[in-house]
C-alpha cells in the first residue's frame, strides 16, 4: 500500500543516475581546441597556470589568463618564461590537458627572481631602499605609523590582467576611501615597485602615476612609486614572492600584493590578480591608527 510513496523515490534515483551516466561522456564530448603560448606564472595551491597564448581560431583572441590544471608534474617541472602547448577543453571549467613544456631559451638574466619565500602574517618586512618618482631615496621603514600597500608593477607591462589591473586596483582603493572614508583616506599609503628599472626611471614612473591617478591623487601624495637598484628590487621581491625574468627582452612575470600594518609587519598577502580591491580597502582602513 506504500508504493505510491516509492515512485518518486525511484523517480529521483534514475535521475541521479542518469546524471551520473552523462557526466562523463559531457566532458569527453566537450570541444577540444589546441593552445600555444607563453607560461606567466604558476600557482600549484589553485592548480592553474597563467599563460600568455596565441589566438585560439574558433575559441578567442590571444590574451592573457589563467587555466585549470589537473597535472601536478607540470607545478615542478614549468617556469615563467617556458613555451607551453596543450590542448583546451572547454568545459564550463576549461582546463589544459596533454601538456608540453619548452624550457625558455636561453638564461635569464640578473633580475630574475625565484618565489622560494612566501610572506607569513605577522612577519616584519625588511628595510628595503628604494627610489621614488621624485628621484628622492626612501626606504619601507618611513611608512611606519600607518598601513602600506604594496606591489609591483613596469609601465610597459601590456597585459590587462597583470600591472595594468592591479594600477587600476589601486586607483579604486582611492576612489573608494576617498569616496566613503575621507579619514582613512587621508591616512591612504600605497606603493608601486617597479621591475624594470632600466626603463622606468623617475619621470617614466611619475607619467605612470599622473595617468593613472589624475582624478583622485594628481600629486601622488598618497601612492608612491618605485625603482632603484636591481638588486634591491629583486630582494624585495623575492621576500614578496615575486617571479620574474626578462627573456628576449620582455618581462615575464606573476603578481604579488601585501598589506603591511603600521609596525611594519605583513597584515595581508595576495598572489595573482583575484583579490577585491574594496575587501583591502576595508583592510586598510580597520588597520589604521
Amino acid at each position: 500500500m506504500h508504493t505510491h510513496r516509492l515512485i518518486p523515490l525511484f523517480a529521483v534515483l534514475c535521475l541521479l543516475a542518469a546524471l551520473g551516466c552523462h557526466s562523463k561522456p559531457a566532458e569527453a564530448n566537450a570541444p577540444r581546441y589546441p593552445i600555444e603560448g607563453r607560461v606567466v606564472s604558476l600557482d600549484a595551491a589553485a592548480h592553474t597556470v597563467t599563460v600568455a597564448h596565441h589566438d585560439i581560431p574558433g575559441y578567442m583572441k590571444g590574451m592573457t589568463m589563467p587555466f585549470a590544471v589537473h597535472d601536478d608534474w607540470v607545478f615542478k617541472a614549468a617556469h615563467p618564461g617556458d613555451g607551453l602547448r596543450a590542448t583546451l577543453v572547454a568545459t564550463d571549467d576549461p582546463y589544459l590537458e596533454n601538456i608540453s613544456i619548452t624550457q625558455a631559451a636561453g638564461a635569464a638574466d640578473a633580475s630574475s627572481t625565484s618565489p622560494e619565500h612566501l610572506p607569513r602574517e605577522g612577519e616584519p618586512v625588511p628595510d628595503f631602499h628604494f627610489i621614488n618618482q621624485q628621484g628622492r631615496a626612501i626606504h619601507l621603514a618611513q611608512f611606519r605609523g600607518e598601513p602600506l600597500l604594496v606591489t609591483f608593477i613596469y609601465t610597459r607591462c601590456p597585459l590587462p590582467n597583470f600591472c595594468i589591473r592591479m594600477s587600476n586596483n589601486f586607483v579604486h582603493i582611492a576612489e573608494k576611501l576617498k569616496d566613503t572614508n575621507p579619514r582613512a583616506f587621508g591616512k591612504l599609503q600605497m606603493l608601486s615597485i617597479s621591475i624594470d628599472p632600466d626603463f622606468d626611471d623617475p619621470k617614466a614612473l611619475l607619467s605612470y602615476g599622473r595617468a593613472y591617478a589624475s582624478k583622485i591623487d594628481p600629486t601622488l601624495e598618497h601612492w608612491t612609486l618605485a625603482t632603484g637598484k636591481p638588486e634591491e628590487i629583486r630582494a624585495a621581491a623575492q621576500f614578496f614572492g615575486l617571479s620574474y625574468q626578462t627573456q628576449n627582452g620582455q618581462i615575464i612575470h606573476d603578481l604579488s600584493t601585501a598589506l603591511i600594518d603600521a609596525d611594519g609587519k605583513v597584515a595581508e598577502f595576495h598572489r595573482g590578480n583575484q583579490w577585491e580591491p574594496d575587501e583591502v580597502a576595508s583592510s586598510i582602513a580597520k588597520l589604521q591608527r
